[in-house]
């Protein structure tokens, strides 16, 4: 098996477990924590894994340009804007069963980026393939939301 394919199932396996423990830390039904202090103590959750990933790595230091600068700050931005849209979400009284199929609608935003601003254009077979899952999704997001 790839190395990229090994290391895309436990991203897989961490985030359909990491949403549920956001549900039970935010919503009133559970912990009933918020978005701010599930938010603030996620955080402290992050700071340990990348320390430790610092502290033990052995990648070397890259240059630090304005445009890596900006590309690194802004995918934080984003990802921690989209965390907190979730937190209101779940504080909302969202179901993790119902909310996340929505969430992963984001796969669709992710492959339409790809390719027209990276340029990730596949052959035929595989822009047919992406198609067709692409709207997979979407139908599944839909559905849910109903």
């Amino acid at each position: 098996m790839k190395a990229w394919l090994i290391f895309a199932l436990l991203a897989m396996v961490c985030w359909g477990c990491y949403i549920v423990i956001a549900r039970v830390a935010t919503a009133d039904k559970y912990c009933g924590l918020g978005p701010k202090w599930s938010a603030i103590l996620m955080v402290g959750g992050i700071i340990i894994v990348v320390g430790a990933y610092w502290a033990f790595s052995r990648e070397p230091k890259p240059t630090i340009t304005v445009p890596s600068a900006i590309a690194g700050v802004s995918q934080g931005v984003l990802w921690a804007l989209g965390m907190m849209f979730s937190l209101f979400a779940f504080k909302a009284g969202a179901d993790v069963a119902r909310a996340v199929p929505i969430f992963n609608c984001n796969t669709l935003v992710a492959v339409l980026l790809g390719i027209m601003v990276l340029h990730e254009v596949p052959n035929l077979a595989g822009a047919v393939r992406i198609l067709i899952g692409s709207l997979l999704i979407v139908s599944g997001g839909v559905l849910v939301a109903r």
